[in-house]
């Protein structure tokens, strides 16, 4: 089976880099390039295998994997095409309720 392609949704891009720049703002070099290769082994292993990682809610298609103990990556699985779609990433100490996918 192929690997599945990596879509970055707009929001997700923007997301990822404000998680970013509050990681350099709060945490050492170190630390920040340790978060950003976790997140590329993440992606990596979910185009292998999209279903990898938790359901999101009660949607088999969209899944959500730890990237670190506050910050989840949310994406959706589009199996037809064989395409993952970078949904959002949130930082989990954020209000739940203002999470919005799209």
């Amino acid at each position: 089976m192929p690997d599945f392609d990596v879509v970055w949704s707009d929001k997700a891009e923007r997301t990822y880099n404000e998680i970013i720049e509050y990681l350099n703002s709060r945490w050492t070099e170190k630390e920040v390039h340790h978060f950003i290769f976790r997140t590329v082994t993440v992606i990596e292993k979910i185009t292998k295998n999209p279903f990898l990682f938790k359901q999101y809610k009660n949607n088999p298609q969209i899944r959500q994997a730890v990237l670190h103990e506050t910050v989840i990556l949310i994406y959706e699985v589009l199996t037809d095409n064989e395409k993952i779609n970078l949904l959002t990433f949130w930082g989990t100490r954020q209000n739940p309720q203002k999470l919005k996918l799209r």
